[in-house]
């Protein structure tokens, strides 16, 4: 009976989340039909168009720390996104995601809501094996929210009991803990070795090549994690480099936006480099990136700097996916080409899209991950 229960009040909080996105997304299609692919794009069509009862992300207002940190529910999406490649002490690769997200419900609120909607993404895989789980919420009932703890007035992001929780009022160092699936539970420690990166013009990220989109968006590449793994009744100790992103916005794109592919890489070498291309029907592809030093000091790329082209595209869940890439930025002289960890990454989501690990060869080697949207 609990476990009916629970299934029942998951698929209400879907549909009710479903009936949201509609909204937000100014869709006349139904909710049933609100599945990522070509013609709709990230999630359904949630970014597909800018919600203008949302704040909006501006030049004008700068990203300070560790305010900006917390949530900003005035806007309409938002997602506190981190992973991660650990390592056995076999050498036996372990990819990493968890991710928060937040959607603003259109002010609807009430005793049972304030208004935000959450979904989280918990994802770990082996080379044999994948755990993935996507759990809801509605804001304002205390199982889901970011902020800081009543008590410490530590920064904290959770649902359930999936929960980030910092030694301060700063992301690091910190505590993630979580189980998949009732199957595998992860403890783990994270501490940041470098600065933050502002990701744009001083964290102001334009999204399409006409200007009208964009972003409040800033990384944290240097992560240094460690911890445990427990599966079938044994405990693993895992270690790794992580990347974390934290964004919010209005809106991301428009109703002709096809999808985006999004690598975050680690070099050999110390450096950092992320590369972000959103497809569009009539505005054509544009790229843009960072290109972040070992110290922290960041080059804005932009479509200009950035050569990028598929190498071949793998049928996974169905779907043609493009997880071979070579990537350049000439004027640095960069010259990777990207393979996946292994090709089937999907996530399986009630919004589905690929996110999985990544080998880098060429000019440079490293590892990282690709998020691939759209297809």
């Amino acid at each position: 009976m609990a476990q009916w229960l629970r299934l029942v009040k998951i698929s209400a909080l879907i549909i009710s989340m479903l009936s949201t996105i509609v909204m937000l997304s100014a869709c006349s299609e139904p909710a049933n039909s609100l599945k990522s692919n070509s013609s709709t794009g990230m999630y359904g069509g949630l970014l597909d168009q800018e919600n203008f009862s949302s704040a909006k992300a501006t030049e004008q207002t700068p990203i300070t720390f560790p305010q900006d940190h917390l949530s900003h529910p005035e806007f309409a999406i938002e997602w506190w996104y981190l992973t991660a490649n650990l390592f056995d002490k076999q050498g036996n690769q372990y990819p990493l995601q968890w991710t928060l997200f937040r959607f603003s419900g259109g002010g609807n609120q009430s005793n049972w809501s304030n208004g935000q909607l959450y979904m989280s993404h918990g994802k770990l895989s082996s080379y044999k094996q994948d755990w993935f789980e996507e759990i809801f919420a509605r804001g304002g009932v205390g199982n889901a929210g970011v902020s800081l703890a009543a008590e410490s007035g530590h920064f904290e992001a959770y649902l359930d009991n999936w929960i980030w929780r910092s030694l301060s009022t700063e992301l690091f160092p910190a505590t993630l803990n979580f189980t998949l699936n009732e199957q595998v539970k992860l403890s783990l420690n994270m501490r940041a070795t470098g600065p933050y990166v502002l990701n744009g013009n001083k964290g102001y990220s334009i999204k399409l090549a006409n200007g009208q989109h964009a972003s409040m968006y800033y990384s944290q590449p240097f992560i240094n994690i460690s911890g445990t793994i427990e599966r079938l009744g044994e405990t693993i100790d895992v270690s790794g480099k992580g990347w974390f992103d934290h964004e919010w916005s209005a809106g991301l794109s428009d109703q002709k936006t096809q999808g985006w592919d999004w690598f975050s890489i680690h070099f050999d070498d110390g450096r950092k480099l992320m590369l972000y291309q959103v497809r569009h029907r009539e505005l054509g592809n544009s790229w843009f990136g960072s290109l972040i030093s070992p110290q922290g000091d960041k080059t804005h790329l932009t479509k200009n700097d950035i050569q990028g082209s598929i190498d071949g595209y793998s049928k996974v869940d169905s779907v043609q996916i493009p997880l071979n890439w070579s990537l350049s930025v000439p004027q640095q002289q960069i010259h990777i080409r990207v393979s996946p960890f292994k090709q089937n990454q999907y996530n399986p989501g009630v919004f589905p899209y690929y996110e999985g690990a990544i080998r880098v060869e060429g000019s440079h080697k490293g590892i990282g991950f690709m998020e691939l949207t759209g297809y």
